[in-house]
């Protein structure tokens, strides 16, 4: 064994020291970028303070314009005097529009209240104003006075130099409060600037004291590494020696496994029939929890020994090798194989393999994928249906689609969707779901340059189509 090296003095006080001053740095940063963030709504605050304040003003100049040529129109009857009102009621209304839609967006209901107060006694100034112009033009002098003793307008005027004096007070409250909030978020800036440069100064200064004693440190240990070092070789050469010996006794072991997994699957296979025939003979008790567990057990143990087989199966070179398959007769097997399964829920396959039966593939893993989808369709049915599983292949240019469909439970494809190929990942409640099936599906197309793609919807069934190299 090789003599371990001692920790350098003062080690893990670097490491804590250093630690510090990264959680420092991080701390300071979220700050930071918090307190910028805290600026920037700041400003917009601002920003939409002020643009209403400018709205507020020129709405009360608008009006002022219009009612100085209403003024100056009913005095002289100068048509002239009407251009100032024109272009005034022609632009208020954008005017309204585009400060109510502002308050609606960004403050309070007071304010909104405030603006459908305004917009309704606007309103009724536009209307005194027409109603005095109209007069005039129908030379009635008599009535258009009584129209303007009557106060209503001034009365109008008064509202809206009220309301429009609490906008710009509220907007100008706003504009005052974001400038003190950022005033202070500038000061808190400015402290955790200060005091993270102290912490840096001072963390520099430790850091340098703790180079020039590790630097002492390092001259001692370099003495001894050249003593390890020739230790080293010593056993590298003993690690090879090992490593031949290890190879060897891997292969054995893989050997070994191999036919044991393939021995005890016929056995176990007769088991989970067993099982089957006492379940419909009524022998065997569902409620019953030992038999119940003696099932589960059973089925987990087939499939985990059908896994061991595909990944036990002989290489060349490291690879599995492509050779050409026969759907229709691999999917004979696969029917004998889930012989008691298909009968006892009484499921229908139905396969059109017309266009390409044969493909270029491993075997062990078509069988794999085959075996998965099917023993899933039959997994998940719904017992109110009868359960029906269609194969299906496709020729497309260059590649070759498998369409494999169940009209069963289905998967909630929002919920799972992201996860529906992961390891140990289930969608349903079944004891016996492992979360390894789909797994393998997607690993071994994908090894074998392919994809696999998935549409399903709860209670109509799912579709897998899969892709392949022709």
């Amino acid at each position: 064994m090789l003599k371990r090296f001692k920790t350098p003095p003062g080690n893990r006080r670097v490491q804590l020291l250093i630690l510090l001053v990264f959680s420092a740095t991080v701390i300071n940063i979220v700050f930071f970028f918090h307190l910028m963030q805290q600026n920037t709504e700041s400003m917009e605050e601002i920003a939409r303070n002020e643009k209403a304040a400018h709205y507020t003003r020129r709405i009360l100049g608008t009006i002022k314009d219009a009612e100085l040529g209403q003024r100056g129109y009913m005095l002289t009857g100068r048509e002239k005097y009407l251009m100032p009102y024109n272009q005034s009621i022609g632009i208020l209304p954008l005017i309204q529009d585009s400060l109510t839609q502002l308050l609606k967006k960004h403050f309070s209901t007071a304010e909104q209240l405030n603006m459908d107060t305004l917009n309704g006694t606007l309103a009724s100034k536009q209307n005194e104003l027409r109603r005095t112009i109209l007069l005039k033009k129908q030379q009635e002098p008599g009535l258009m006075l009584d129209l303007v003793n009557t106060d209503l307008g001034e009365n109008d005027m008064r509202v809206i130099r009220r309301i429009t004096a609490r906008l710009l007070e509220r907007c100008y409250a706003g504009m005052a409060k974001e400038n003190q909030n950022i005033a202070a978020t500038l000061k808190k800036r400015e402290i955790s600037v200060v005091l993270f440069s102290i912490l840096v100064i001072s963390a520099v200064v430790i850091m340098r004291i703790k180079i020039l004693n590790r630097d002492r440190w390092n001259a001692g240990m370099f003495e001894a590494m050249k003593v390890q070092n020739v230790k080293l070789i010593s056993q590298q050469q003993e690690l090879k020696n090992l490593s031949v010996d290890f190879s060897s006794r891997n292969t054995e072991l893989e050997h070994f496994t191999h036919i044991i997994s393939h021995d005890l699957r016929g056995p176990l296979s007769n088991i989970i029939s067993l099982i089957g025939i006492l379940e419909d003979d009524g022998a065997g008790d569902g409620s019953n929890p030992a038999f119940k567990m003696l099932k589960n057990s059973s089925a987990g143990l087939f499939h985990k020994l059908d896994d061991l087989i595909i990944l036990l199966r002989d290489k060349k070179g490291g690879m599995l090798l492509k050779e050409p398959v026969i759907l229709s007769q691999l999917l004979a097997e696969v029917r004998v194989n889930y012989k008691m399964e298909i009968e006892r829920s009484g499921t229908l396959i139905d396969a059109d393999f017309e266009e390409a039966d044969e493909v270029l593939f491993v075997k062990i893993y078509m069988q794999s994928i085959l075996q998965n989808l099917i023993s899933n369709a039959i997994k998940y049915r719904d017992p109110e249906k009868t359960n029906r599983i269609t194969l299906k292949t496709f020729k497309e240019g260059d590649m070759l689609r498998i369409m494999i469909r169940d009209n069963g439970q289905g998967i909630d494809m929002d919920k799972y969707g992201r996860d529906i190929f992961g390891l140990f990942k289930t969608f349903h409640t079944s004891e016996d779901s492992h979360g390894v099936g789909l797994y393998l599906v997607k690993k071994q197309v994908n090894e074998m340059d392919g994809d696999i793609t998935i549409q399903s919807e709860v209670g109509q069934g799912t579709t897998f189509n899969i892709v392949i190299p022709a």
